[in-house]
């Protein structure tokens, strides 16, 4: 399992803003601390916004708020915001790695994998924004 890099810089952004409280984060505060590129960080804010996990305010208060309290929003929902359902490998939801369905119902690997992303997307869900800031 490999995060992509998106939903990587999407968690440092969420972590930024939220540490921000009731107050608005800056997009150049989230892109000092992280060194994040500001144009694919605009991308991955905009994702944010779109998915409904912030919020943007333009003008002098402006910048980018949670839409909900920080123990609310779990990584999950920031990984699968950015890169949709979550999965270890494609066959726990029933295809093989090409693409197609199994032709088996299920094998000793994929109980294996649709244990294992159990388990992560528990793990996942149980860490939510206000444990991390």
């Amino acid at each position: 399992m490999k995060n992509s890099i998106k939903s990587m810089h999407a968690l440092k952004s969420m972590i930024c803003i939220a540490a921000k409280g009731n107050h608005a984060c800056l997009k150049s505060e989230i892109v000092i601390q992280h060194k994040i590129p500001q144009d694919y960080l605009s991308k991955v804010l905009s994702k944010l916004v779109k998915s409904g996990l912030i919020r943007s305010q333009s003008g002098r208060s402006g910048g980018y708020r949670l839409t909900k309290p920080p123990d609310k929003i779990s990584f999950l929902d920031i990984i699968e915001a950015m890169d949709g359902p979550f999965r270890v490998i494609s066959c726990t939801d029933g295809t093989c790695s090409k693409g197609r369905k199994s032709k088996l119902k299920s094998c000793g690997m994929q109980l294996f994998w649709k244990s294992l992303q159990d388990k992560l997307k528990d793990a996942l869900s149980g860490m939510t924004l206000d444990k991390a800031i």
